[in-house]
């Protein structure tokens, strides 16, 4: 679902967006305007952004960081969905600098901790995790 502002209202998209991935109406790395409603792949992106922020600003309250133990403002975390996770990640509460670290831990290894790493990844990602190289 899309939301595109207008009027200081926003209309919502119900459209199954279909991005056109082959030349000449865009590429793999540039998806063209969805074929169905012409909304550009950098607006859904954006949209998708703003909710995922909305969704953690929205629901940070005060409790103890699921890391550091600390009494803070923690925020929501949900680590991608990956192909071998039968159901969605749990959902972490965690204070501004573990959220960062998290997120920052995902992005470059796929992993957000050696739990994570320890329970999913590979034997050459848990020897390479254990070595200290993720």
């Amino acid at each position: 679902m899309t939301t595109v502002p207008r009027d200081d209202r926003r209309k919502v998209s119900l459209c199954k967006h279909s991005f056109p991935v082959q030349p000449p109406h865009g590429s793999i790395f540039n998806p063209g305007p969805c074929d169905r409603c012409g909304v550009t792949w950098a607006d859904v992106q954006a949209e998708l952004d703003r909710q995922e922020n909305a969704l953690r600003l929205g629901t940070a309250h005060e409790s103890t960081c699921t890391w550091c133990h600390q009494h803070r403002v923690v925020f929501r975390y949900v680590r991608e969905q990956q192909p071998w996770d039968e159901q969605t990640p749990p959902v972490l509460w965690l204070c501004a600098r573990d959220w960062s670290r998290a997120r920052e831990n995902e992005e470059t290894t796929g992993f957000i901790d050696f739990n994570d790493l320890f329970d999913h990844g590979t034997d050459e990602q848990l020897a390479a995790g254990l070595r200290g190289a993720l």
